[in-house]
Protein backbone atom coordinates (compact mmCIF):
# COMPACT_ATOMS: atom_id res chain seq x y z
CA UNK A 1 0.00 0.00 0.00
CA UNK A 2 1.31 3.44 -0.88
CA UNK A 3 0.54 6.46 1.26
CA UNK A 4 -0.51 9.38 -0.90
CA UNK A 5 -0.80 13.02 -0.02
CA UNK A 6 -3.52 15.34 -1.30
CA UNK A 7 -1.66 15.82 -4.60
CA UNK A 8 -1.42 12.08 -5.22
CA UNK A 9 2.32 11.87 -4.49
CA UNK A 10 3.68 9.08 -2.32
CA UNK A 11 4.46 10.02 1.28
CA UNK A 12 6.70 6.98 1.86
CA UNK A 13 9.99 8.62 0.77
CA UNK A 14 9.19 11.56 3.04
CA UNK A 15 8.34 9.26 5.96
CA UNK A 16 11.61 7.40 5.46
CA UNK A 17 13.55 10.66 5.41
CA UNK A 18 11.78 11.82 8.53
CA UNK A 19 12.43 8.51 10.24
CA UNK A 20 16.11 8.64 9.40
CA UNK A 21 16.48 12.28 10.36
CA UNK A 22 14.11 12.75 13.27
CA UNK A 23 13.51 16.34 14.25
CA UNK A 24 16.11 17.58 16.76
CA UNK A 25 13.58 17.21 19.55
CA UNK A 26 14.46 15.69 22.88
CA UNK A 27 13.36 15.73 26.47
CA UNK A 28 15.39 15.52 29.63
CA UNK A 29 15.98 12.05 30.99
CA UNK A 30 13.96 11.91 34.18
CA UNK A 31 15.94 11.66 37.41
CA UNK A 32 12.89 12.02 39.64
CA UNK A 33 9.14 12.08 39.36
CA UNK A 34 7.59 13.65 36.27
CA UNK A 35 3.98 14.16 35.25
CA UNK A 36 2.22 15.89 32.37
CA UNK A 37 -1.47 16.00 31.51
CA UNK A 38 -2.36 14.95 27.97
CA UNK A 39 -4.02 18.31 27.31
CA UNK A 40 -0.73 20.04 28.23
CA UNK A 41 1.45 18.01 25.86
CA UNK A 42 2.97 20.15 23.11
CA UNK A 43 3.04 18.32 19.79
CA UNK A 44 5.42 19.40 17.04
CA UNK A 45 5.38 18.65 13.32
CA UNK A 46 7.12 15.39 12.44
CA UNK A 47 9.07 16.58 9.44
CA UNK A 48 6.90 17.35 6.44
CA UNK A 49 4.24 14.75 7.28
CA UNK A 50 0.74 14.99 8.74
CA UNK A 51 2.07 13.18 11.83
CA UNK A 52 2.89 15.10 15.03
CA UNK A 53 5.33 14.11 17.79
CA UNK A 54 5.83 15.01 21.44
CA UNK A 55 8.99 13.69 23.07
CA UNK A 56 8.35 12.76 26.70
CA UNK A 57 11.74 11.31 27.61
CA UNK A 58 15.10 10.81 25.94
CA UNK A 59 16.23 11.69 22.43
CA UNK A 60 14.78 9.67 19.53
CA UNK A 61 17.85 10.45 17.41
CA UNK A 62 20.43 9.00 19.77
CA UNK A 63 18.90 6.36 22.00
CA UNK A 64 15.89 5.03 23.82
CA UNK A 65 12.98 7.44 24.09
CA UNK A 66 9.32 7.75 24.97
CA UNK A 67 7.13 9.74 22.60
CA UNK A 68 3.53 10.48 21.80
CA UNK A 69 2.64 10.28 18.11
CA UNK A 70 -0.53 11.88 16.78
CA UNK A 71 -1.91 10.54 13.48
CA UNK A 72 -4.62 12.23 11.42
CA UNK A 73 -7.96 10.51 10.82
CA UNK A 74 -7.91 7.60 8.34
CA UNK A 75 -4.11 7.59 8.01
CA UNK A 76 -3.22 4.37 6.10
CA UNK A 77 0.44 3.88 7.07
CA UNK A 78 2.83 1.72 5.02
CA UNK A 79 4.75 -1.53 5.57
CA UNK A 80 8.09 -0.68 7.24
CA UNK A 81 10.73 -1.79 9.76
CA UNK A 82 12.64 -0.25 12.66
CA UNK A 83 16.10 -1.32 13.81
CA UNK A 84 15.00 -1.47 17.43
CA UNK A 85 11.86 -2.78 19.05
CA UNK A 86 9.19 -0.63 20.64
CA UNK A 87 6.24 -0.81 23.02
CA UNK A 88 3.04 1.02 22.02
CA UNK A 89 -0.21 1.92 23.75
CA UNK A 90 -3.27 3.58 22.22
CA UNK A 91 -4.09 6.74 24.19
CA UNK A 92 -6.98 8.09 22.09
CA UNK A 93 -8.57 7.22 18.77
CA UNK A 94 -7.95 3.75 17.32
CA UNK A 95 -5.31 1.85 15.37
CA UNK A 96 -4.54 -1.44 13.69
CA UNK A 97 -1.12 -3.10 13.82
CA UNK A 98 -0.05 -6.11 11.78
CA UNK A 99 3.10 -7.83 10.56
CA UNK A 100 4.06 -8.94 7.04
CA UNK A 101 1.95 -11.93 6.07
CA UNK A 102 -1.10 -10.70 7.97
CA UNK A 103 -3.79 -8.42 6.59
CA UNK A 104 -5.39 -5.33 8.05
CA UNK A 105 -8.83 -6.92 7.72
CA UNK A 106 -7.86 -9.80 10.03
CA UNK A 107 -6.42 -7.86 12.97
CA UNK A 108 -8.49 -6.21 15.70
CA UNK A 109 -9.13 -2.50 15.96
CA UNK A 110 -7.16 -1.32 18.98
CA UNK A 111 -8.80 1.23 21.25
CA UNK A 112 -7.49 3.33 24.16
CA UNK A 113 -5.65 1.13 26.62
CA UNK A 114 -4.71 -1.53 24.05
CA UNK A 115 -0.99 -2.42 23.88
CA UNK A 116 1.41 -4.09 21.47
CA UNK A 117 5.12 -4.82 21.26
CA UNK A 118 6.98 -4.78 17.95
CA UNK A 119 10.38 -6.47 17.67
CA UNK A 120 13.10 -4.68 15.73
CA UNK A 121 13.74 -5.70 12.13
CA UNK A 122 10.29 -7.19 11.51
CA UNK A 123 8.18 -5.69 8.71
CA UNK A 124 4.90 -4.30 10.02
CA UNK A 125 2.26 -1.70 9.30
CA UNK A 126 0.02 0.53 11.37
CA UNK A 127 -3.14 2.23 10.20
CA UNK A 128 -5.53 4.61 11.92
CA UNK A 129 -8.87 3.81 10.23
CA UNK A 130 -11.24 6.10 12.10
CA UNK A 131 -12.64 9.58 11.60
CA UNK A 132 -10.78 10.98 14.61
CA UNK A 133 -7.09 11.66 15.27
CA UNK A 134 -5.22 8.89 17.08
CA UNK A 135 -2.58 9.40 19.76
CA UNK A 136 -0.29 6.52 20.69
CA UNK A 137 2.43 6.29 23.32
CA UNK A 138 5.59 4.66 21.93
CA UNK A 139 8.64 3.63 23.92
CA UNK A 140 11.57 2.93 21.58
CA UNK A 141 14.35 0.62 22.77
CA UNK A 142 16.98 2.49 20.73
CA UNK A 143 17.23 5.34 18.22
CA UNK A 144 14.04 5.83 16.23
CA UNK A 145 14.36 4.97 12.54
CA UNK A 146 12.14 3.72 9.73
CA UNK A 147 12.87 1.78 6.55
CA UNK A 148 10.29 0.90 3.89
CA UNK A 149 9.43 -2.78 3.48
CA UNK A 150 7.33 -4.57 0.91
Amino acid sequence: MTILNSTGRSLLPMLVAVGLFVQPVSADVHVGNAAVALEDVVFQPFGDTPIEIAVLNGNPQTGPSAVLLKFPPNFPGAMHTHTHGYHALVISGASKHWIAGQSEENVPLQRPGDYWYQIGGEAHQDSFPTDEPTVIYVQFEGPMDIEPAE
